[in-house]
């Protein structure tokens, strides 16, 4: 049962196609088609459990960015309670500066 309506910005979109390019030229096509079908199924979670996830102390636009693990990357997403929404933002490394992204972006663009 899914509560929230789930939307990936841009980014976010761009950001799993960057680490299913960079697994399929590594690994081979079905470990980037294993990590594709894994983050579908993270992501259908978070129309569940979606308050249940850590806190990052930032903000977008008002909403609080949480963060899902998804090692060895980091699922960022806000809660948009009246509209019953959540908008993945980004899906970024662990190892990146993750706090200087986030905190550094104004806005997210979404597909039409």
């Amino acid at each position: 049962m899914q509560d929230y309506k789930i939307l990936l910005t841009w980014e976010a979109i761009r950001d799993i196609a960057d680490v299913a390019e960079y697994i399929e030229i590594r690994f081979g096509c079905i470990h980037a088609d294993r990590f594709q079908d894994n983050l579908q199924k993270e992501l259908s979670k978070l129309g569940y459990m979606g308050g249940i996830f850590f806190n990052t102390q930032i903000l977008y636009q008002g909403y609080a960015i949480h963060k899902k693990p998804f090692p060895p990357s980091i699922i960022f997403y806000i809660r948009k309670e009246s509209l019953k929404e959540i908008h993945i933002l980004r899906i970024l490394r662990n190892e990146r500066n993750w706090k200087a992204i986030l905190s550094n972006n104004p806005f997210y663009t979404y597909p039409d």
